[in-house]
Formats: C-alpha cells, structure tokens, sequence
C-alpha cells in the first residue's frame, strides 16, 4: 500500500487523457493510438516523478485556458489531485459497512419509517422504535 502512497494520482490532464483515449477507442482505425494514450494516462497516475508531472499539469493547464479563453472561460489554478494514499478512509468505511451488514439486519419502522438495527440470527423478536415508540415483530 505505500506503493500509491508515493505515486503521483490522477490530475486533470489524466481525466482528459482518459476521456480522450475512451472517445478514440469507439472508432477502431484509432484503437492503437487509444491504447497509447490510455498507457500513458496510467503511466502518469502512478508515476512517482511527481515534480515532472505537476509541471506536465501546468503546462496542459496553460494550453487549455489559451484554448478556453476564446470562450471567456478558464481552468482553475488550485484543482487539487486525488492521491491514492486518500482512499484509506474510504476502504475503512466500506470494512465497517459491511461487517456491520453481516452482524446486523437493518429495517424500516412501519409506522414512522425510522431505521432500526437489529442484531441477525436471534429469531423473530419484538422491536420498539426509539423514535415513536411503536412496537413490532420481525425476524431477525
């Protein structure tokens, strides 16, 4: 895992270039070219070069905004880039969501519509709302 922790992630130019390389992909005189654009859009995502990358980044950033500029329009200077190393919470919550779908049973009230956990595998129970104070059955 340290490995994405030290790569560069994905940045605008990244985006454009997968965009570009899925748009030349529909057509298959341009496959090849796809494929090599889509390479290097990878290659730029978990380089560890990273000075060389943000320079890369500045430069497709200053070429865009000449572009959009014709349009009255341009491309923030401060987009940030999603690392990898920011996907730990993300794949901690996910662990927690799951084990808590394992462990528990999560039902609506029939009356308010409140959710309620229950813990599974205790056989049919009675439940009491914590919001109105409806009680029920339900198997578990």
């Amino acid at each position: 895992m340290n490995f994405f922790n030290e790569s560069y992630g994905i940045d605008l130019f990244s985006l454009f270039l997968i965009l570009v390389s899925s748009i030349l992909n529909l057509f298959s005189v341009t496959r090849l070219l796809a494929g090599v654009i889509l390479f290097y859009a990878l290659y730029r995502v978990f380089s560890r070069n990273v000075e060389k990358r943000e320079q890369e980044h500045r430069k497709f950033c200053m070429y865009a905004n000449r572009f959009l500029s014709k349009f009255n329009k341009a491309i923030p200077s401060n987009l940030p880039v999603f690392h990898f190393g920011d996907c730990a919470p993300i794949f901690s919550n996910f662990k927690r969501w799951f084990n808590e779908k394992k462990n528990y049973k999560i039902v609506k009230c029939p009356k308010c519509g409140q959710r309620l956990r229950l813990p599974r595998g205790k056989g049919k129970i009675t439940v009491t709302c914590k919001r109105c104070l409806y009680e029920f059955k339900m198997k578990s």
